[in-house]
């Protein structure tokens, strides 16, 4: 069975979550508190659970052929046009609801149309401005009553349609056309191409651990990292003996699969007949 690559994020909350990205990373969400083997032990019995998500991820990647990829200049005109718009609305709508905000940015996320902070820090995806006026107005609106109500309980949705009574249908456009809007920056990062790897590396031990990255590079650096990073479990320093290059994440993964299956002296072999790239 193989192991469940994840990144830990850790902070105040006072339980575990996890989230499965559009391109399959896992993340899981911890409280600090919280040792590593506890999170191993959250991780597998999730298994069926993240696969299953893992796996509707993949497909929704395949899915993209014929979707409008987000190009560098669009991207530049769309924030522009966000740094612009979005402002003016801040203010009106602020001083209507009687709040004040702190920083805002301006993003391309592929999973929230905005977010408020309990810093009172506002961010917006520079998305919105592929949707209509009003519904830039709804999100606005409600990233600002967040900073009265931190939840969408009755009084938060309350203060959402004392300034926008219609806020339903607006928020119901998003609901339905949202996803074509951010599918094209999945469609983007397809366009690009990106390279997976199914690799292997000698541990200080002699033992040999497989994995797969989009990130050859940056994979190594965090197992010989040293900073609590997930793959430093293994006795470093390591040493990169082989690796195969994939077009797809899903076709990575299965070699891992593969892989992960052969005994140590069968890894052995296949180093010794096509690694030491």
């Amino acid at each position: 069975m193989s192991e469940i690559d994840y990144d830990v994020i850790k902070s105040k909350r006072k339980t575990l979550a996890i989230e499965v990205k559009s391109d399959g990373k896992v993340i899981v969400r911890a409280p600090k508190v919280v040792s590593k083997k506890y999170i191993d032990k959250f991780v597998e019995e999730k298994r069926d659970w993240i696969l299953k998500h893992q796996a509707k991820a993949v497909k929704k990647m395949d899915d993209l052929d014929g979707t409008e990829p987000v190009d560098e200049a669009l991207k530049k005109e769309l924030k522009s046009k966000a740094m612009e718009i979005i402002p003016e609305k801040l203010e009106r709508y602020a001083i209507r609801l009687g709040v004040s905000y702190n920083k805002v940015s301006y993003r391309f996320q592929r999973g929230r149309w905005g977010s408020c902070s309990s810093k009172k820090n506002l961010n917006f995806n520079c998305m919105l401005m592929l949707t209509p006026d009003e519904v830039i107005d709804y999100v606005v609106v409600h990233e600002l009553c967040h900073l009265i109500e931190m939840n969408h309980s009755e009084r938060f949705w309350a203060q959402v349609e004392n300034v926008l009574p219609d806020y339903k249908k607006r928020r119901q456009w998003l609901k339905s056309n949202g996803s074509a809007i951010l599918a094209r920056l999945d469609a983007t990062d397809k366009a690009e191409k990106k390279k997976y790897y199914t690799y292997m590396v000698r541990c200080s031990d002699n033992s040999i651990y497989v994995g797969y990255t989009p990130d050859l590079e940056n994979r190594l650096r965090a197992h010989n990292s040293g900073n609590g990073a997930k793959y430093t479990k293994y006795k470093r320093p390591v040493k990169l003996v082989y690796y195969e290059e994939f077009e797809t994440k899903s076709e990575a993964q299965s070699r891992e699969v593969i892989l992960k299956q052969l005994s140590h002296r069968e890894k052995e072999r296949l180093i010794a007949r096509e690694g030491n790239k």
